[in-house]
């Protein structure tokens, strides 16, 4: 048994070299009470690729950060939410980033990424989240050896080009997608009865944490290069549950131009510095409008 614990403590110092497996930073940022912002970004990857935010930064004079991931869920956004505001002073405002129609079905690219925790379970938080989500044993609340995989001990996964990061956490896309399809089509009928009762959940309790902590929310819909039909959009719009939040949609004619796209959900970087300029366009018109009839 004493030799068991003995070997078990070896983990510790795997544990604790693990996050250096990891070249995203963030989520260990907001660990470490590193992400104190003006304004933070969610969602999606069209979050993550489709809002430039050092050009919100310096054309709002505020500290502006972007948490998109790819493929992640409203789940994984929530947690990210409460984990900032756990660790950090919270932010002004949160753009948060609505996938589509994708956004609260069973859609399988959007997952809670579970791969941005496994390097951080020196944290016990972390530990204590991935037992909760039943996502390791247990035992790892004691154990160390309980807390890693053979993931772990497997060669680290090359830099792509998706992690070619800016100041800000953006990832600006300036290659195109070998099967894009540039010709634009129509988007299909939006059915509700598709629809997660947890995903919608989760959407509310998004909002209503912003709410309780006097968060201005603004929730986004980013272009897509098909012809969007206004369902969807009016559903979003149905589930906002504060008076206050901001909701931005607009797919005029400029983003049907394919010029614009990396593929059929993602803005290249010509295409998120244009849209990321309209927001800022929209952003001070409501923050003005919000000065004027608080």
């Amino acid at each position: 048994m004493i030799l068991f614990f003995l070997v078990d403590k070896l983990f510790y110092w795997k544990i604790q070299s693990l996050p250096n497996r990891e070249f995203d930073k963030r989520l260990e940022w907001i660990l470490e009470g590193k992400m104190n912002k003006d304004i933070l970004i969610f969602g999606s990857s069209r979050a993550q690729h489709n809002l430039y935010s050092d050009l919100i930064q310096d054309s709002l004079k505020q500290a502006t950060f972007n948490l998109g991931y790819r493929g992640c869920n409203i789940d994984f956004q929530v947690f990210l939410l409460k984990t900032v505001l756990k660790h950090n002073k919270k932010p002004k405002i949160i753009i948060l980033t609505v996938d589509n129609d994708r956004e609260f079905v069973n859609e399988k690219t959007l997952q809670f990424r579970y791969d941005k925790l496994y390097s951080l379970v020196k944290y016990q938080e972390i530990t204590n989240a991935l037992i909760f989500r039943k996502e390791i044993s247990p035992f790892a609340v004691g154990l160390f050896s309980a807390r890693v995989g053979y993931e772990q001990f497997l060669k680290p996964k090359p830099i792509t080009k998706y992690e070619n990061w800016t100041k800000a956490g953006t990832v600006l896309l300036d290659f195109t997608a070998a099967n894009f399809d540039k010709k634009i089509t129509q988007s299909k009928k939006y059915n509700t009865k598709h629809e997660l009762s947890e995903r919608l959940t989760l959407f509310g309790e998004f909002q209503t944490i912003c709410k309780k902590e006097n968060i201005q929310l603004y929730v986004l819909v980013p272009p897509n290069f098909v012809i969007q039909n206004e369902e969807f959009v009016n559903r979003v719009k149905g589930l906002l549950v504060d008076k206050n939040t901001k909701f931005y949609f607009e797919n005029p004619q400029l983003f049907k131009d394919s010029h614009y796209f990396s593929d059929r959900s993602h803005l290249n970087k010509k295409g998120a510095i244009e849209y990321t300029h309209q927001l800022i366009k929209k952003l001070k018109e409501m923050q003005t409008a919000n000065t004027i009839n608080p």
